[in-house]
């Protein structure tokens, strides 16, 4: 006799235990699973809002590469003293490079939105308007 335990009941007990990459694949649903062996599970950027973008360095079982944000959930999550995170924006990628670009781009995407010096990040540059003459 075998006891079927649901797919969600599986993800939240992987969490919990923190054994497992409890996500699933966007495209095709199916759970993502690493060969340990291959060194690190992922590599982030930290953003200035404390929030982690990722992407795995290598491939699943099934040639996918993954970009996603670690996003800090509950009390410290807005000033950037998170303790506990949750998986957000996650994407699956042929290639090694377009789940790095993402991450990055994630991670810029979240500077621009939180400026710093006076309102301004540093990817901002003041314009003036132009005027029209005639």
């Amino acid at each position: 006799m075998s006891l079927q335990i649901p797919d969600d009941l599986q993800d939240i007990m992987a969490e919990m235990s923190s054994i497992a990459f409890a996500a699933r694949n966007p495209k095709t649903n199916k759970p993502i699973k690493f060969q340990i062996s291959k060194g690190h599970s992922y590599i982030y950027f930290r953003g200035k809002s404390g929030n982690d973008y990722c992407y795995t360095p290598h491939s699943d079982l099934d040639g996918w590469f993954y970009s996603f944000a670690y996003v800090g959930v509950g009390s410290g999550s807005r000033s950037g003293k998170a303790k506990r995170f949750t998986m957000k924006h996650l994407r699956c990628h042929r290639k090694r490079k377009d789940a790095r670009s993402r991450a990055l781009s994630l991670r810029a995407a979240e500077q621009k939105m939180h400026p710093t010096n006076g309102g301004l990040s540093a990817s901002d540059s003041l314009s003036t308007p132009a005027t029209i003459s005639g």
